[in-house]
């Protein structure tokens, strides 16, 4: 079964990019063929898998055709068939992922629609001509619930989110479960929440230990027990643009993940045995 899966907070700072990065490292070396989709104008995941592409002023404002297409162009154009959407996707690096990436330009695209054509399943359309060529899609967004967001949520069959230990957190966490139970009962979607898990963390404070008591009594259905810990190594390997699994297979934040990924419960049972005995 073919699977879309969104990672999303409206927060920054929580390790979306990184965690659809590992997530889609991980799913290659299981032999999922993966794309990923870069819904967020920093461009960061389109930067650490090498398929970024800076923009001219020109290109921007639109005077100026770009030289590859990218994210920004299938909510322009509103591409439906498969033979069109080839056009958007890359090769990246590493074995078995793909990216449809994005630039600069695609932060002025919301403000240059035209309202009439501002439909949350633009980019379920593009993607449904696409899905059946891959075994993952694995969407990474930008730090807010805007109008892309929700076209990534409404694409999605997965949604998990990423959190830090801080209060800020908590908030945004209970505005994106509302949003997504929203579009569910709106759109009639058939959308699972999978849970959220925290990143960055040490285990030892007393405020972590807390935090985590504290979200498995409140949302004990959708609070993961994998947390990802805190890695000097993940920032280095992400700011050399190389690949964990090739640089940094001792990384906790790799076991974690690893672990993590198990506890989605998205794989099938072949999959998840060779990933258990990986570890």
């Amino acid at each position: 079964m073919k699977k879309i899966l969104s990672v999303v907070n409206n927060k920054g700072g929580v390790a979306k990019t990184t965690s659809i990065l590992i997530f889609s490292e991980l799913l290659a070396y299981l032999g999922k063929k993966v794309l990923v989709v870069d819904l967020d104008g920093q461009s960061n995941l389109s930067l650490a898998l090498h398929q970024y592409v800076e923009d001219s002023s020109a290109n921007i404002a639109g005077r100026i055709a770009p030289s590859k297409k990218n994210i920004a162009e299938i909510f322009k154009e509103r591409p439906k068939k498969k033979e069109q959407l080839l056009d958007f996707i890359y090769p990246t690096p590493i074995k078995n992922i793909s990216i449809i990436p994005s630039s600069k330009r695609f932060n002025s695209i919301e403000s240059n629609m035209d309202p009439c054509f501002k439909s949350p399943f633009i980019l379920n359309k593009a993607l449904t001509a696409i899905k059946e060529d891959f075994d993952f899609i694995l969407i990474d967004n930008a730090p807010a619930l805007d109008f892309f967001t929700l076209n990534s949520i409404v694409a999605s069959d997965y949604i998990v989110t990423p959190i830090r230990e801080d209060g800020f957190s908590k908030k945004g966490l209970f505005e994106i479960m509302d949003t997504i139970n929203n579009l569910t009962e709106e759109y009639d979607l058939s959308l699972t929440f999978l849970g959220a898990f925290l990143t960055q963390v040490n285990p030892s404070t007393i405020a972590v230990k807390e935090r985590i008591k504290e979200y498995k009594e409140s949302i004990p259905d959708y609070f993961f027990n994998t947390y990802i810990r805190k890695d000097t190594k993940i920032a280095q390997i992400e700011s050399e643009f190389k690949p964990i699994l090739e640089h940094s297979l001792d990384s906790n934040a790799l076991l974690d993940y690893s672990h993590l990924l198990l506890e989605l419960g998205i794989l099938d049972d072949l999959s998840k045995q060779r990933l258990e005995m990986s570890l």
